[in-house]
C-alpha cells in the first residue's frame, strides 16, 4: 500500500487531499499520472510537474521522478511550489 497526501491547493483541485494505493511496487511517475488523469505517456506533463515539491518518506525528489520506484508503505507527499512558510 502506497500513501500519497495532497496538500493545499493541489488537494483542492484534485478533490480529495489523500489516496492510497494498493500496489506493492510503481514508478513514481506512473502514479502521478494516474492521480492526475494524465495516462498518455506521450502528453507533456512538465507543466503539472512545475508546479510541485514531491517528497518520499519525507525526502524531496526533484531530478528522480522518472527513475522513483515506490515499494508498498512508502509516503508520497504533493507540496504546491506556493506553500507558505
Amino acid at each position: 500500500m502506497i500513501t500519497i497526501r495532497a496538500l493545499g491547493n493541489i488537494g483542492t483541485t484534485l478533490g480529495k487531499d489523500s489516496f492510497i494505493f494498493g500496489d506493492d511496487s510503481v514508478e513514481l511517475i506512473v502514479l502521478l499520472r494516474k492521480i492526475f488523469n494524465n495516462e498518455r505517456k506521450n502528453e507533456d506533463f512538465s507543466e503539472i510537474l512545475s508546479e510541485l515539491i514531491i517528497a518520499i518518506n519525507g525526502v524531496a525528489v526533484s531530478t528522480k521522478i522518472n527513475e522513483s520506484i515506490l515499494k508498498s508503505g512508502d509516503k508520497v507527499t504533493l507540496i504546491p511550489i506556493s506553500h507558505g512558510g
